[in-house]
């Protein structure tokens, strides 16, 4: 059994903002009635969604569900036994989007999401 030493770097790497310079930020209005915009880091196999009481991005979703990257499109599905959120980017057009299939309660269940591309993180001072 691994020690609790070992462990807590790990969990803090797998919690750690990677560095990705081929990340896009998506902003997905998904809950019409709400007005809340919730903010996604994507990238291949990234998937993170901002964290405002935190300020900054959740641990990559890839790692516990599907994610898939090719040259035309970026993918993420969070998937729960009731709710399926599929968030997509077509890369040749630069569009994004979100669908929900299941229980979601939403009126909507389809709808665009703003696509960027990430910022570098400001270099610290003294950096070559």
């Amino acid at each position: 059994m691994p020690s609790t030493a070992l462990l807590v770097p790990l969990l803090a790497l797998a919690l750690a903002d990677p560095p990705t310079s081929d990340a896009l930020i998506l902003r997905c209005r998904i809950d019409s009635a709400t007005q809340t915009t919730r903010t996604f880091r994507v990238a291949p196999r990234l998937l993170q969604e901002w964290k405002p009481a935190e300020k900054r991005f959740g641990p990559n979703l890839c790692e516990v569900f599907s994610c898939t990257a090719d040259r035309a499109k970026l993918e993420g599905v969070i998937a729960s036994a009731s709710l399926i959120l599929t968030l997509s980017v077509d890369r040749a057009s630069g569009r994004g989007s979100w669908k929900t299939v299941g229980a979601s309660g939403l009126k909507q269940t389809t709808g665009p999401c703003a696509v960027e591309r990430e910022k570098p993180a400001p270099k610290p001072a003294g950096a070559p």
